[in-house]
């Protein structure tokens, strides 16, 4: 329920690609429940995080568990070249009456598809807009080794008198790029469906054995999920 680099706490079903099936870490402020364990299952037609390409298409499964307004969990989803699974956690707050949340997720790769990584995540509910942020101190690129500090910055806010929301993501530190996403979901028969449609900057990071592409890049991909 939440996802992240490569592949956030999702910041709500705002950012579409994280409909059930990301919700990234990645990007904002889960509910608080009584102690209660969930499961879900997705697909993504192509999978794109934080404006980084992943792989043409992908399968993923998590499982959640919220124990008041604490909350821990995984999310697996197959890539090009192996599997990556993400394990995070955290706690739901209230702080000058906005929701808030703060937590740490763990980044991990099979068959050398990209170097591993752990994240700091902190996100806050305005009402009228949800903000992210989470902070790296080393991520190893692992074609070449080069360790970088990153911050990340996601602003999410719903587009007036419609039913799209608008994101805008950007890196700091020694990564670098921005990205826009303009995302639509809705649930049908009890199945989370999600479009999203974006487009990243000329200097955007990118996966580890794809340096150079898919940057200046318009994308757009289509999500299916299912949670029980």
């Amino acid at each position: 329920m939440r996802k992240l680099i490569k592949s956030s706490l999702s910041l709500a079903v705002a950012a579409l690609m994280s409909v059930s099936m990301l919700s990234h870490a990645g990007d904002a402020v889960a509910e608080d429940h009584s102690s209660a364990v969930s499961y879900n299952v997705g697909y993504m037609s192509e999978y794109w995080y934080r404006g980084v390409y992943q792989s043409e298409s992908s399968v993923s499964f998590g499982a959640d568990m919220e124990m008041g307004n604490m909350y821990i969990g995984t999310w697996w989803a197959d890539v090009d070249e192996g599997v990556e699974y993400d394990i995070y956690a955290g706690f739901n707050f209230e702080l000058m009456g906005l929701p808030m949340y703060l937590g740490a997720t763990g980044y991990y790769y099979s068959d050398n598809f990209d170097g591993d990584y752990e994240e700091l995540n902190t996100g806050v509910d305005l009402g009228f807009a949800a903000i992210d942020y989470a902070f790296a101190g080393e991520y190893e690129a692992l074609t070449t080794g080069v360790k970088s500090d990153y911050e990340h910055f996601t602003i999410t806010a719903p587009l007036p008198m419609t039913s799209f929301d608008f994101t805008y993501g950007t890196f700091q530190d020694e990564l670098t790029g921005h990205y826009y996403e303009i995302s639509y979901g809705a649930t049908v028969s009890g199945v989370d469906v999600g479009v999203v449609l974006g487009r990243n900057s000329d200097d955007s990071t990118t996966s580890s054995d794809k340096a150079g592409k898919e940057n200046d890049t318009t994308y757009a991909t289509f999500s299916l999920g299912y949670s029980f």
